[in-house]
């Protein structure tokens, strides 16, 4: 049963926090007007870039966190921090991964449109600090369990394959959900995060014996 609680808690943090349905609008937009070919070169460039760096956190990051001296119990309480900001503008409506106004898309960087896979799709929308700080959580409470890295691992890679689907059909979903339905989802998930985030801070407590049962 524990198994089956910890991948579910991996899962829908990181699905949250990614938030492919939340970002339809955004996808639609970066993707409008492209060749098929150079629109799917710039979603698997992307998925794939973020795979790479959420790999790397979950193998290195319990390492870093080591090195620097942080134990699991800090760090928990950290993530459910940040995680319950993402939340909040989530709830608000303030979403702080992109605001699409503060781009220049005549920027000379933007005219290159195959660099968009790194940014902003892959960094920061795929692969931001929520995520990064979400997978450094989870692979430090998992120290020395290869199980429960072989899992957040693997779980974090079938979040991003759902993204990369998402960007592929963004333009059909944001016209079949439309705006109103992008808002309520936005805010649901703002919703559980929030309270996901709360326990995880509880949970970081405890292990560092704050709190007790």
């Amino acid at each position: 049963m524990e198994i089956y609680y910890f991948i579910s808690t991996v899962f829908f943090t990181l699905f949250f926090v990614v938030d492919p349905l939340g970002l339809i609008p955004i996808f639609a937009t970066l993707l409008s007007g492209q060749e098929s070919s150079i629109k799917r070169s710039i979603i698997l460039k992307a998925t794939a870039i973020s795979i790479f760096i959420s790999l790397f956190f979950i193998i290195f990051g319990k390492y870093l966190l080591h090195f620097l001296g942080i134990s699991p119990g800090t760090f928990l309480v950290a993530g459910g921090i940040l995680l319950f900001l993402i939340a909040m503008e989530m709830l608000l409506g303030k979403p702080s991964k992109l605001n699409m106004q503060d781009i220049d898309t005549s920027n000379e960087r933007f005219a290159k449109r195959s660099d968009i896979a790194v940014f902003p799709l892959a960094i920061p929308l795929l692969c931001g600090p929520g995520n990064i700080a979400a997978l450094l959580m989870f692979s430090s409470q998992s120290w020395g369990s290869i199980l429960h890295t072989a899992l957040i691992g693997a779980i974090s890679t079938f979040v991003f394959l759902i993204a990369m689907v998402v960007m592929f059909l963004a333009s059909e979903f944001e016209q079949w959900i439309g705006e109103t339905g992008i808002s309520i989802i936005e805010r649901l998930t703002g919703l559980i995060l929030s309270a996901m985030s709360v326990q995880f801070i509880v949970n970081g407590l405890k292990t560092m014996k704050v709190l007790t049962e």
